[in-house]
């Protein structure tokens, strides 16, 4: 069999070396060559043997010269639609850097074109892919919570003043938002995965509770409605001094489930006739640590290849991406103007 090529577009973007580390992981895939704004800079961050690949001066000649079976596409995030194109217009499937966009319609041209390719798709959203979040899909499809009430998560993570605040992640034009639009976006993606709802309205607070000379939210208080009639929250920022804090629970009619991230927990309830005989199990939920983005990345990537092979799909569309970035725009849309918003109405 021979081995997928992968070519990537920002080599020096946040996250590009984590994909080349993970693709390294995987045996029958290679890099075949790059693309880079800053060529200069990228090839010194190179390690000696992807500097001995060819570099291309655009992503057409990258596409043209090493024909690749899938690009790795990342930058800033307001560019990446436009890295994208031409690789797609060429027939050629995509990995594309969450959240892929700025907004959501700057990525109509690249679902259009990947549609009529018939082209595999996916993303840096792996929390999906967390054995995690594949027991409590299975919890859920079991019917041990029995009707879902409400789902919740809660993300801090280190402040602006640690990630540097004249960094484009802080700059609408070239990010489209703040925290939402950067981290949220995971959280918004999990809780369509995880309970298979899809968000309806939206209402949020956002403010800059750090007082850097930003453009962006810091920190956000979102409020979800789902269209199976189950309420949301999500409640994340830039605001601690160091490690990351992470929480997600789901309630429903016969139980609860607390996943306790940092603690490497899940605990379940479940009043179902099943599970009479031990009503509340608690599982030990360890993150693996494996090089490069991690192991669901891993195992996300690897679905990505399978699906280029003709094995199963991706376990992503370009539809979800577009999506999370509606009800993203939504909740700015809702902090500006003190209402609750219709996804899809901004």
């Amino acid at each position: 069999m021979s081995r997928l090529r992968f070519a990537q577009v920002g080599v020096t973007a946040i996250h590009a070396s984590m994909y080349r580390e993970t693709l390294g992981l995987i045996d029958d895939a290679e890099l075949v060559g790059f693309y880079d704004p800053d060529p200069a800079t990228a090839q010194a961050r190179l390690s000696e043997a992807h500097r001995a690949l060819p570099f291309a001066a655009s992503v057409a000649e990258l596409v043209e010269h090493t024909r690749p079976d899938a690009v790795l596409v990342s930058g800033i995030v307001a560019q990446m639609p436009e890295l994208a194109l031409p690789a797609v217009r060429a027939g050629v499937h995509l990995w594309l850097e969450k959240p892929c966009a700025a907004f959501a319609d700057q990525l109509l041209p690249v679902a259009a074109a990947i549609e009529q390719h018939r082209l595999h798709f996916s993303t840096g959203y792996s929390w999906r892919f967390h054995p995690a979040s594949q027991l409590i899909r299975e919890t859920l499809d079991a019917g041990l919570l029995g009707r879902l009430y409400s789902i919740e998560v809660r993300f801090v993570t280190s402040s602006v003043a640690r990630r540097g605040p004249g960094n484009w992640p802080f700059q609408r034009a070239l990010s489209g938002g703040g925290i939402l639009n950067w981290l949220g976006c995971h959280w918004i993606d999990l809780m369509r995965a995880l309970s298979g709802a899809e968000i309806t309205r939206v209402a949020a607070i956002e403010a800059n509770v750090g007082g850097h000379a930003i453009d962006v939210e810091d920190m956000a208080a979102v409020a979800l409605r789902f269209d199976n009639g189950m309420v949301g929250s999500l409640h994340t920022g830039y605001l601690t001094t160091g490690d990351s804090e992470l929480f997600i629970g789901l309630r429903g009619a016969d139980g609860w489930i607390r996943w306790d991230v940092d603690q490497e927990t899940l605990v379940i309830k479940s009043a179902h006739p099943s599970w009479a005989t031990a009503p509340q199990r608690s599982f030990a939920m360890p993150l693996a640590r494996v090089p490069g983005y991690g192991a669901e990345g891993l195992a996300l990537m690897r679905r990505f290849c399978g699906a280029i092979r003709g094995v199963g799909t991706s376990g992503y569309r370009i539809e979800d991406a577009i999506t999370t970035l509606r009800v993203i725009e939504a909740a700015h849309h809702a902090a500006a103007h003190g209402t609750t918003v219709e996804v899809g109405n901004v």
